[in-house]
């Protein structure tokens, strides 16, 4: 009998994170918090803006272009950040993230692909050694004094995390969230509610962000 209930028990959680209703509104309340930048509603002052884009990993395969180098995460990233950067002008494309095991660091790895994907090299600049978010906001402070706006371009479900780091750093970056998990589809697939390995991947990456607001001192 208690074997019963046990496995009774691991199925349905298993069937609450395997389908999408509560990977949704874990996910839908980080990304929502911060609306996708736009220019009309995000009105930036004349002047000099930084677009910092956060890394999102990368691996090291000389058989491959930068861009194949990159995650999927950091590439939609970095996609924005171009976007970005071609609509505001006066505007420098800023790339960041460390080497890890490798030699070659995510910052540089972002920037190859950015001028393979036609970005000028002289609208590019590198910050090479963060580890992670609160490093990139500790890093961008020391590297970046010149009086720029600071448009902060990572994962929609990590943004609220990124942006309290920040503005913990004494920055007050403007928010261009991007790799949205939740999409509201009018055409959405009538089976959209079988279990499916993506809806506890969604899962994973709100606990991660929300283990990281609470390690962080969210409020």
């Amino acid at each position: 009998m208690f074997g019963i209930v046990v496995g009774s028990l691991a199925l349905l959680c298993l069937l609450t994170i395997s389908t999408p209703f509560l990977p949704n509104l874990l996910v839908s309340t980080l990304e929502e918090r911060y609306p996708v930048y736009t220019p009309a509603a995000n009105k930036i002052p004349p002047g000099p803006v930084n677009i910092l884009v956060l890394g999102g990993g990368h691996t090291i395969d000389s058989r491959l272009p930068a861009n194949d180098q990159l995650s999927t995460v950091a590439l939609a990233r970095l996609a924005e950040g171009i976007r970005l950067q071609r609509r505001i002008p006066n505007s420098t494309l800023i790339t960041s993230g460390y080497a890890g095991k490798g030699e070659v660091t995510q910052a540089e790895v972002l920037s190859k692909t950015a001028m393979l994907l036609g970005v000028d090299p002289a609208r590019i600049r590198m910050q090479t050694a963060p580890k992670n978010t609160r490093m990139e906001a500790a890093e961008y402070k020391r590297l970046f004094v010149e009086r720029a706006q600071l448009v902060l371009v990572t994962s929609a479900v990590h943004m609220p995390r990124a942006m309290y780091l920040f503005r913990q750093a004494g920055l007050n970056p403007i928010a261009a969230p991007t790799n949205h998990l939740v999409k509201n589809s009018k055409d959405r697939d009538p089976w959209f509610w079988v279990p499916a390995s993506g809806n506890i991947q969604m899962v994973e990456s709100a606990i991660h962000e929300y283990a990281g607001m609470l390690e962080a001192g969210y409020r």
